[in-house]
Protein backbone atom coordinates (compact mmCIF):
# COMPACT_ATOMS: atom_id res chain seq x y z
CA UNK A 1 0.00 0.00 0.00
CA UNK A 2 2.83 2.19 0.70
CA UNK A 3 4.66 2.19 -2.37
CA UNK A 4 1.32 2.77 -4.12
CA UNK A 5 0.68 5.72 -1.96
CA UNK A 6 4.56 6.79 -3.31
CA UNK A 7 3.81 6.07 -6.82
CA UNK A 8 0.66 8.00 -7.10
CA UNK A 9 2.52 11.07 -5.34
CA UNK A 10 5.41 10.90 -7.64
CA UNK A 11 2.98 10.50 -10.83
CA UNK A 12 1.37 13.63 -9.40
CA UNK A 13 4.34 15.53 -8.82
CA UNK A 14 5.70 14.69 -12.41
CA UNK A 15 2.12 15.93 -13.65
CA UNK A 16 2.12 19.40 -12.57
CA UNK A 17 5.60 20.05 -13.72
CA UNK A 18 4.59 18.42 -17.43
CA UNK A 19 3.48 20.92 -19.98
CA UNK A 20 -0.20 21.00 -20.91
CA UNK A 21 0.36 21.93 -24.89
CA UNK A 22 2.86 24.03 -26.54
CA UNK A 23 1.94 27.16 -26.83
CA UNK A 24 1.58 28.78 -30.29
CA UNK A 25 3.96 31.58 -31.66
CA UNK A 26 2.76 34.53 -33.60
CA UNK A 27 4.26 33.84 -37.18
CA UNK A 28 2.67 36.13 -39.50
CA UNK A 29 3.06 33.31 -42.61
CA UNK A 30 0.65 31.19 -40.70
CA UNK A 31 -1.99 29.98 -43.87
CA UNK A 32 -0.54 33.16 -45.55
CA UNK A 33 -0.77 32.39 -49.59
CA UNK A 34 2.26 32.44 -51.92
CA UNK A 35 5.51 31.36 -49.24
CA UNK A 36 8.02 29.67 -50.12
CA UNK A 37 11.62 28.03 -49.74
CA UNK A 38 14.30 30.81 -49.36
CA UNK A 39 16.87 28.28 -49.34
CA UNK A 40 16.97 24.21 -50.70
CA UNK A 41 15.72 22.17 -47.55
CA UNK A 42 16.89 18.83 -46.87
CA UNK A 43 14.15 16.51 -44.83
CA UNK A 44 14.04 13.33 -43.35
CA UNK A 45 11.51 12.09 -46.02
CA UNK A 46 10.53 8.66 -44.73
CA UNK A 47 9.66 10.72 -41.14
CA UNK A 48 8.65 13.81 -43.19
CA UNK A 49 10.85 15.90 -40.35
CA UNK A 50 13.25 18.70 -40.86
CA UNK A 51 14.81 20.48 -37.85
CA UNK A 52 16.19 23.93 -36.92
CA UNK A 53 19.54 22.32 -36.16
CA UNK A 54 19.71 21.89 -40.63
CA UNK A 55 20.59 18.05 -40.26
CA UNK A 56 21.69 17.07 -44.02
CA UNK A 57 19.81 14.11 -44.33
CA UNK A 58 19.07 12.56 -48.16
CA UNK A 59 15.51 14.10 -49.20
CA UNK A 60 15.40 17.28 -51.02
CA UNK A 61 13.01 20.75 -51.27
CA UNK A 62 14.37 22.72 -53.53
CA UNK A 63 14.70 26.81 -53.60
CA UNK A 64 11.37 28.34 -53.94
CA UNK A 65 8.91 25.41 -53.69
CA UNK A 66 5.83 26.61 -52.69
CA UNK A 67 4.12 26.26 -49.58
CA UNK A 68 1.60 26.33 -46.83
CA UNK A 69 2.32 26.87 -43.14
CA UNK A 70 -0.16 25.52 -41.22
CA UNK A 71 0.70 26.37 -37.86
CA UNK A 72 3.94 26.97 -35.82
CA UNK A 73 4.16 26.69 -31.51
CA UNK A 74 7.12 26.31 -29.34
CA UNK A 75 7.97 22.79 -30.40
CA UNK A 76 7.40 22.78 -34.20
CA UNK A 77 6.55 24.30 -37.25
CA UNK A 78 4.07 22.14 -39.86
CA UNK A 79 4.03 22.75 -43.29
CA UNK A 80 2.67 21.47 -46.58
CA UNK A 81 4.58 21.15 -49.56
CA UNK A 82 2.68 22.09 -52.14
CA UNK A 83 3.71 20.34 -55.39
CA UNK A 84 3.06 16.80 -54.47
CA UNK A 85 0.80 17.63 -51.42
CA UNK A 86 3.00 16.43 -48.36
CA UNK A 87 3.37 17.80 -44.81
CA UNK A 88 6.32 17.83 -42.81
CA UNK A 89 6.81 18.65 -39.25
CA UNK A 90 10.12 21.24 -38.61
CA UNK A 91 11.10 20.41 -35.27
CA UNK A 92 13.03 23.48 -33.53
CA UNK A 93 16.31 22.01 -31.34
CA UNK A 94 16.29 23.49 -27.92
CA UNK A 95 19.62 24.91 -29.13
CA UNK A 96 17.87 27.85 -31.20
CA UNK A 97 19.06 31.29 -30.31
CA UNK A 98 17.37 33.22 -32.03
CA UNK A 99 13.49 34.18 -31.65
CA UNK A 100 11.56 30.82 -33.72
CA UNK A 101 9.67 33.77 -36.25
CA UNK A 102 13.05 35.32 -37.14
CA UNK A 103 14.60 31.61 -37.68
CA UNK A 104 11.57 30.90 -39.91
CA UNK A 105 12.16 33.91 -41.75
CA UNK A 106 15.67 32.87 -43.19
CA UNK A 107 14.29 29.67 -44.43
CA UNK A 108 10.74 30.91 -45.40
CA UNK A 109 9.15 33.90 -47.31
CA UNK A 110 6.70 36.02 -49.58
CA UNK A 111 9.31 36.34 -52.30
CA UNK A 112 11.75 33.99 -53.52
CA UNK A 113 13.98 34.95 -56.64
CA UNK A 114 14.34 31.87 -58.26
CA UNK A 115 16.78 33.55 -60.78
CA UNK A 116 20.94 32.79 -59.77
CA UNK A 117 22.06 35.78 -61.81
CA UNK A 118 25.34 37.18 -60.62
CA UNK A 119 26.55 33.54 -59.37
CA UNK A 120 29.16 31.22 -60.88
CA UNK A 121 28.85 28.35 -62.59
CA UNK A 122 29.91 26.23 -59.64
CA UNK A 123 27.32 27.93 -57.84
CA UNK A 124 24.07 26.99 -59.55
CA UNK A 125 25.59 23.17 -59.77
CA UNK A 126 25.96 23.15 -55.93
CA UNK A 127 22.25 24.59 -55.42
CA UNK A 128 20.57 22.67 -58.00
CA UNK A 129 22.23 19.43 -56.52
CA UNK A 130 21.65 20.45 -52.95
CA UNK A 131 25.24 20.16 -52.32
CA UNK A 132 28.34 21.96 -51.33
CA UNK A 133 31.02 21.64 -53.85
CA UNK A 134 34.61 23.50 -54.01
CA UNK A 135 34.80 26.95 -55.23
CA UNK A 136 31.31 27.40 -54.16
CA UNK A 137 30.64 31.11 -52.37
CA UNK A 138 29.32 31.73 -48.93
CA UNK A 139 25.67 32.50 -50.29
CA UNK A 140 25.74 30.08 -52.58
CA UNK A 141 26.16 27.21 -50.00
CA UNK A 142 23.55 28.84 -47.51
CA UNK A 143 21.10 28.60 -50.65
CA UNK A 144 22.00 24.95 -51.61
CA UNK A 145 22.05 23.59 -47.86
CA UNK A 146 20.68 26.36 -45.74
CA UNK A 147 22.27 27.79 -42.80
CA UNK A 148 24.77 26.21 -40.68
CA UNK A 149 22.72 26.15 -37.09
CA UNK A 150 24.02 29.18 -34.65
CA UNK A 151 25.10 26.81 -31.79
CA UNK A 152 28.41 25.32 -34.25
CA UNK A 153 28.74 28.43 -36.28
CA UNK A 154 27.79 31.17 -34.37
CA UNK A 155 28.83 33.77 -37.51
CA UNK A 156 28.49 33.53 -40.91
CA UNK A 157 31.94 35.35 -41.00
CA UNK A 158 33.75 32.55 -40.19
CA UNK A 159 36.40 30.91 -42.21
CA UNK A 160 34.93 27.35 -41.27
CA UNK A 161 31.24 26.61 -41.29
CA UNK A 162 29.80 23.19 -38.98
CA UNK A 163 26.79 21.61 -40.29
CA UNK A 164 25.45 18.26 -38.81
CA UNK A 165 24.74 15.55 -40.78
CA UNK A 166 22.43 13.58 -38.02
CA UNK A 167 22.70 13.50 -34.53
CA UNK A 168 26.08 12.16 -34.37
CA UNK A 169 27.94 13.07 -37.35
CA UNK A 170 29.51 16.51 -38.49
CA UNK A 171 30.36 18.27 -41.62
CA UNK A 172 32.93 21.39 -41.88
CA UNK A 173 33.04 23.37 -44.83
CA UNK A 174 36.26 25.27 -45.06
CA UNK A 175 36.45 28.63 -46.93
CA UNK A 176 39.57 30.64 -47.90
CA UNK A 177 38.84 34.23 -49.72
CA UNK A 178 35.05 33.76 -49.12
CA UNK A 179 35.23 30.22 -51.66
CA UNK A 180 34.70 27.02 -50.69
CA UNK A 181 38.20 25.29 -50.15
CA UNK A 182 37.86 22.42 -48.19
CA UNK A 183 34.90 19.92 -47.04
CA UNK A 184 35.39 17.63 -44.16
CA UNK A 185 33.26 14.61 -42.53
Amino acid sequence: MHRVIVLVALSLVLADRAPVAAAGVDYPLVGAPGVYTLVNLHPDEPRRRLYSVNYQQAGLIPLCSKVKIESVDKRKMTFRLLDGDREYEYLFHNSLREPIATHLDRVFGTKCDARLEGLSEVDRKGIQAGNVLPGMTKRGVILAIGYPPEHATPTLDADVWTYWKNRFGKMRVHFSDGKVAEIRD
